[in-house]
């Protein structure tokens, strides 16, 4: 078993292989973003060529933002998919709530990202037609996804996410568009809240991958039977409000990882976090194991100039992690 963080820039994309599976979790911006101009950095469908993925069983969609999302069109165009899992699914297109978002879009930064989620959205929905598409709640256990891998699933009730749906719905199909980039930007506000987190157990190993749900998380963790993890890859791309301290306790992890990129785009992977996580695990006789997607070349220097790619957790006591650096990347994936 691996499980792979790849370095997509400000974005995240995860990869779990496992004995001829394969589950995917985010995609990272998409083919185009600027990101991927950076050094370090690879294309999630470039990254399961050279795995040899031939098809993917599930790839899940922890919420609807670029950063997550538009990394996984490419992917969709590429592999053959089994099955798709999102935090919501909205049957309305988008097209008309996009043509009125990007006259603003050049001097909104928050509406563009969010403008270019739906453009890679709407580009996605055909590109699924294959696969199981199923809209994830939270979940009370774990539930098998192939033998020895179970997953549960964090975030929205069905209730919620009913009501998500109905508020994307209402605002693609609205006819004011300044009414529409206000209703566009109210729902971009709390995606963050709505994203699907999830805890993966491999052979009685364990990792919470918390996506960008950054809230709740003293009650979840209050619960009966929160797993632990020995891996945590903290929310929100380690900004100041990514390491709920209730979520640290309960999961009483071995590493810690945070998905940013080089120049900490947002205070990502802030300095703050990062010496709180060093502190947690040196305080408990721990090595140090605190990890960033695009600063992995400081914890493990480059090969034949290049800096690390990813970032592959292995279950082990502890943890093993080793740097991923990139191969030839090949022309197309397997479909």
């Amino acid at each position: 078993m691996q499980l792979y963080f790849l370095h997509v820039g400000y974005g995240e994309a995860m990869v779990l292989l496992d004995d001829g599976h394969c589950l995917v979790i985010d995609g990272g911006p998409g083919r185009g973003d600027e990101a991927y101009t950076h050094p370090g950095t690879i294309h999630l469908a470039d990254f399961l060529a050279q795995q040899g993925v031939s098809h993917i069983d599930v790839m899940l969609c922890t919420h609807l933002h670029n950063d997550h999302l538009s990394g996984l069109v490419d992917v969709a165009e590429r592999f053959s998919i089994g099955e798709f899992w999102v935090n919501c699914w909205p049957q309305e297109s988008a097209a008309r709530a996009i043509e009125a978002a990007l006259p603003e879009c050049p001097d909104d930064l928050s509406l563009r990202l969010f403008t270019t989620g739906l453009q890679h959205l709407e580009r996605l929905r055909p590109l699924l037609s294959g696969a199981h598409i199923r809209e994830r709640a939270a979940t009370a256990d774990f539930e098998e996804l192939w033998p020895g891998c179970r997953i549960r699933l964090f975030g929205m009730e069905e209730a919620q996410i009913a009501q998500r749906r109905a508020q994307f719905e209402a605002f693609c199909r609205m006819e004011d568009p300044a009414a529409q980039r206000d209703a566009m930007r109210a729902f971009d506000k709390v995606e963050n809240t709505c994203s699907l987190a999830c805890s993966l157990e491999v052979d009685g190993w364990t990792a919470m991958l918390t996506g960008d749900l950054c809230s709740g998380w003293d009650e979840r963790c209050a619960a009966p039977h929160f797993p632990k993890g020995q891996l945590l890859k903290l929310t929100h791309h380690g900004q100041r409000d990514g390491m709920p301290q209730s979520l640290v306790d309960a999961s009483d992890p071995e590493v810690f990882l945070m998905c940013a990129d080089t120049a900490r785009t947002f205070r990502s992977a802030c300095d703050e976090v990062q010496a709180r996580a060093a502190a947690y695990l040196t305080e408990r006789g721990r090595p140090v194991q605190v990890y960033t997607t695009g600063l992995l070349a400081e914890s493990f220097g480059l090969q034949d100039g290049q800096p690390p790619c990813a970032l592959c957790c292995q279950p082990g006591q502890p943890t093993r992690c080793t740097p991923y650096y990139a191969k030839e990347a090949a022309s197309h994936g397997s479909v």
